[in-house]
């Protein structure tokens, strides 16, 4: 089956909050950040995944990461790959993600992140100090 990974557009908010809500996330800021999010379709139309990047100046923080069970790990991988393009594109200089899986780490050291703590470039996003506060949570970084 064919998939498409591309960005989003305004038209796009409505179906990306469905999709987030389905998977109990927040919603909070899609409509600011729509640019920034992209989104993976099947052959249908229907979307399969989405990842945004929520910014403050030059600081980005990934976010709204949700894929359906049938996401294989290369397909997850092109899609962080894309999002590092857009960030790219954005001028983004410094991306960070916070994780509380730790299966996840070797995956996102071989897209250039590496561990980090909570830092002030953090301080102004609303998902950052939500996710601050659950447990297990890692910081990671990666310069542009």
């Amino acid at each position: 089956m064919s998939k498409t990974i591309r960005q989003a557009v305004i038209a796009d908010a409505l179906p990306i909050i469905a999709f987030l809500k389905q998977a109990d996330l927040s919603t909070e800021g899609v409509y600011g950040s729509i640019d920034r999010f992209l989104v993976v379709e099947n052959e249908e139309g229907d979307i399969i995944g989405t990842l945004g990047i929520e910014t403050r100046g030059k600081v980005g923080l990934l976010r709204s990461l949700v894929v359906t069970p049938s996401f294989s790990t290369e397909e997850l991988f092109a899609l962080f790959q894309e999002s590092l393009k857009l960030a790219k594109e954005k001028e983004i200089e410094r991306l960070y993600l916070i994780t509380n899986r730790q299966a996840s780490l070797q995956f996102f050291h071989l897209l250039g992140f590496s561990e980090s703590s909570f830092v002030d470039d953090l301080a102004g996003f609303v998902h950052a100090q939500k996710l601050s506060t659950v447990d297990n949570c890692m910081v990671m970084k990666l310069e542009m």
